[in-house]
């Protein structure tokens, strides 16, 4: 049976009209005579029987509405009211996988806000196996709430993937101070040349910058791999070596005297995206905690 057909019978049991009935429903008025016929046929009753009054219902409409309403309204409440979210109660773990970038500069002060705010909902962190590609669609469907780091454009991203862009960072050059070699700016050339901490992700086959420096016939030394961004500073600090990391995680380390340089080519910026699961999208923690980070990042951006 089609259970719309029960909330046509409600609705004429309230109104007692056919042209009402179906006004309050959402029905054009053919729609809903027809729906009363199927009503008719199925129940074997004529159901309702005009009157100058109105539509009077049978003995057995009566009856029956006894037990359809409240089963109406059990399924209403059911579908319609979601489980409230309240922080200020709430002891909710959120899991999120989060690049050292992310855990740097977004995660700790969003911990700290929520501290102050919201003493009992936690954070449990976890570091990706990359630092440019979010974690396996199944993963973040059963384990993780989000996973924030530098991840590709929606478009290239899993279909059963969302994404919040949170911001861009443009990519610079940092030096010590008293480098040798190298003063306010750096050539191509010179970029080249140099030796550098690079902080690489891929198994094998070049990175981006070595990409785009191949594209001008150019390769660069790389002294140093690393898996992240958090040591490079106090090895370039430390010694000769150049790295080419994002300008907001340079500016954290300003007592380090690192100097900060343009980069002399074209590279695109590094874009801070939170990636969730479209399992998690309708529930009312994950909802919360995605208004949260909007919140946050649009403050200090």
């Amino acid at each position: 049976m089609d259970l719309n057909l029960l909330v046509v019978f409600e609705a004429l049991m309230g109104e007692r009209n056919v042209t009402r009935a179906a006004r309050s429903i959402g029905l054009s008025q053919p729609a809903m005579s027809n729906a009363l016929h199927r009503l008719r046929v199925t129940f074997d009753d004529p159901l309702f029987v005009r009157t100058s009054s109105g539509m009077l219902p049978t003995a057995f409409a009566r009856s029956m509405f006894d037990s359809i309403r409240p089963a109406l309204g059990q399924l209403r409440e059911t579908i319609e009211k979601r489980p409230a979210f309240d922080p200020a109660v709430s002891n909710h773990t959120f899991h999120i996988v989060a690049s050292d970038y992310a855990e740097t500069l977004l995660i700790n002060r969003l911990a700290s806000l929520l501290k102050l705010a919201f003493d009992n909902i936690s954070l449990r962190l976890y570091h990706p196996p990359s630092l440019f590609q979010p974690p396996d669609p199944r993963e973040l469907a059963e384990t993780y709430d989000l996973a924030i780091g530098f991840y590709p454009e929606p478009t290239a991203l899993d279909t059963s993937l969302r994404s919040l862009r949170l911001w861009d960072d443009r990519n610079i050059v940092i030096v010590r101070r008293r480098h040798p070699a190298i003063k306010q700016k750096i050539s191509i050339k010179s970029y080249a040349e140099a030796h550098h901490v690079a902080v690489f992700y891929k198994t094998e086959g070049p990175g981006l910058i070595d990409t785009l420096l191949a594209q001008q016939g150019l390769r660069r030394h790389q002294s140093i791999l690393v898996p992240d961004f958090s040591s490079v500073p106090h090895i370039v600090s430390s010694s000769d070596l150049i790295a080419t990391i994002p300008e907001k995680f340079a500016a954290l380390y300003k007592q380090l005297n690192l100097r900060c340089l343009d980069v002399p080519f074209e590279m695109p910026p590094f874009r801070l995206s939170a990636v969730w699961h479209e399992r998690r999208e309708s529930e009312p923690t994950h909802r919360w905690l995605r208004g949260k980070l909007i919140e946050f990042t649009q403050s200090r951006t």
